[in-house]
């Protein structure tokens, strides 16, 4: 387990038994196939992992979420991270989706990595995401036409 500074969700201090059963919860909905969970693998060792969900109600029917984009943090920087967001799109428009979204937060390099593979910023909503005590960091949503 990593605790990344709020990456996936989590403040720092989150508990890890909340963390563990939140992961239960996104490996129940890959198993019912509400979503899907694309991985990388070195060797036997997972180093990263996305999760695409297609959004719910009957006007998103065309369009799906890139969900928790996670590399392992000594392996960050090397083309994981753009293999599994390619992999993520290629699976969308396998499934038949038009669209795809996501959010991450600010204050890291993570908005300018979406913006170098093409994906289209939309939004921001400042100070969205609480880390830790007193480090606010705005939510950068981005967009991607397949």
């Amino acid at each position: 387990m990593v605790r990344a500074g709020g990456a996936i969700g989590f403040p720092v201090d989150a508990p890890a038994e909340l963390i563990a059963e939140a992961a239960a919860g996104e490996l129940r909905d890959v198993g019912s196939g509400r979503q899907e969970l694309l991985v990388e693998r070195d060797g036997g060792l997972l180093v990263g992992m996305v999760l695409v969900r297609g959004k719910e109600g009957q006007v998103f029917r065309h369009r799906a979420e890139v969900r928790k984009l996670i590399v392992h943090p000594g392996r960050q920087r090397g083309g994981i991270g753009r293999r599994l967001l390619a992999r993520a799109v290629e699976r969308a428009r396998d499934l038949g989706f038009r669209q795809l979204v996501l959010a991450t937060r600010g204050g890291t390099h993570l908005p300018e990595f979406y913006r170098r593979q093409g994906w289209a910023e939309v939004g921001r909503f400042p100070a969205a995401l609480q880390v830790a005590p007193g480090d606010f960091r705005d939510e950068h949503w981005f967009q991607c036409e397949l």
